[in-house]
């Protein structure tokens, strides 16, 4: 009888965990729902700087071009604006909130409080900045915003789900109105407070310190953790060890959900920049990535399955290898 591997067996528990981890399913599961909007971003991009301008010129390539300023605008420069709430939304349902869509109209409003309520600004046909109010600016809402978005998302509704757990805030009118304006009234305090304490953190950074919630975040926590995380040792480190649990039968889905959010703020300030004409800053992004890296999946497994089918005799090994891509299709589905 063969003895147990402690070790394999810890592994594989702290996988399952891992796996199970409702902030990780949260994650994983907004990003997939949003990155439709950007497979459309990055179309738009290729259409507006790469096919228009072969077949048309002067006044007719600026007035079609507004077609894919417009998708820019919707997808890439409201990056921020759309992953809020839609993470909100997914922590809310996978912890069994009974109205989820408080939680993403709450992460709305609470990333929009992140914001500074002043922003120096260039005039159209002006070349100094000029300090202007009450206006939301796309790089705030856009890929710069991406990572407070996921905070606020993740952060702000734990507050809102715990406020909202306390049963005396809630105020019950009772079974003769309509659902809805019950649900609105039921969230109501917990809403209020909710939004006020990041109000306050927010007054309390702008006041004391001329910043905001947003530029917090951003200086602090997101450009260090994109610069390390998507820095060639950075992802060369995180796919070792997630490529490392096949040893043990365990799919490295710890790459992507720890990957995915700075990969997808890289690949978004690139088609950002080749949109205005200039050369894309980032070479690691989630393509870079599923192109060179990954291509038939992790490990370039395209590649071993060309192999085997090539130049392999062993039939048993070649039978696998006819069946990967079958199985690959119904995973998918």
């Amino acid at each position: 009888m063969e003895k147990p591997n402690v070790f394999v067996d810890k592994l594989t528990m702290f996988a399952a965990k891992f796996a199970n981890n409702l902030y990780m399913r949260t994650l994983r599961d907004a990003f997939v729902m949003i990155m439709p909007l950007y497979t459309l971003a990055g179309f738009g991009v290729l259409l507006n700087n790469v096919l228009f301008p072969l077949i048309l010129k002067g006044d007719a390539l600026v007035k079609t071009q507004t077609w894919g300023t417009l998708i820019t605008n919707g997808t890439l420069n409201a990056g921020g604006l759309m992953v809020a709430p839609v993470v909100a939304y997914m922590l809310g349902r996978n912890k069994n909130f009974k109205n989820p869509i408080m939680c993403s109209i709450v992460a709305i409003a609470a990333f929009i409080m992140t914001m500074p309520l002043t922003l120096d600004l260039i005039p159209v046909g002006g070349k100094k900045p000029v300090s202007i109010s009450g206006v939301l600016s796309y790089s705030n809402i856009g890929a710069n915003g991406m990572f407070t978005g996921l905070l606020i998302g993740l952060f702000g509704t734990l507050l809102f789900l715990k406020v909202s757990s306390i049963k005396k805030l809630h105020i019950n009118l009772g079974e003769n109105i309509p659902p809805a304006v019950g649900q609105s009234f039921d969230s109501l305090i917990p809403s209020m407070i909710t939004l006020s304490v990041v109000a306050l953190i927010g007054a309390l950074l702008i006041v004391f310190t001329n910043s905001s919630i947003m530029a917090f975040i951003t200086t602090i926590i997101q450009e260090p953790l994109r610069r390390v995380n998507t820095s060639l040792p950075g992802m060369l480190f995180i796919y070792g060890i997630g490529s490392s649990f096949f040893w043990f039968g365990i799919h490295p889905f710890v790459n992507s959900t720890l990957l995915d959010p700075v990969l997808l703020i890289n690949m978004n300030k690139n088609m950002l920049a080749f949109a205005h004409g200039k050369p894309a800053p980032y070479i690691l992004t989630n393509t870079f990535r599923d192109v060179f890296g990954q291509i038939g999946g992790t490990g370039s497994t395209i590649a071993l399955l060309i192999a085997v089918l090539l130049f392999s005799r062993v039939r048993p090994k070649r039978d696998i290898a006819k069946l990967a891509p079958q199985f690959s299709s119904q995973v998918q589905r």
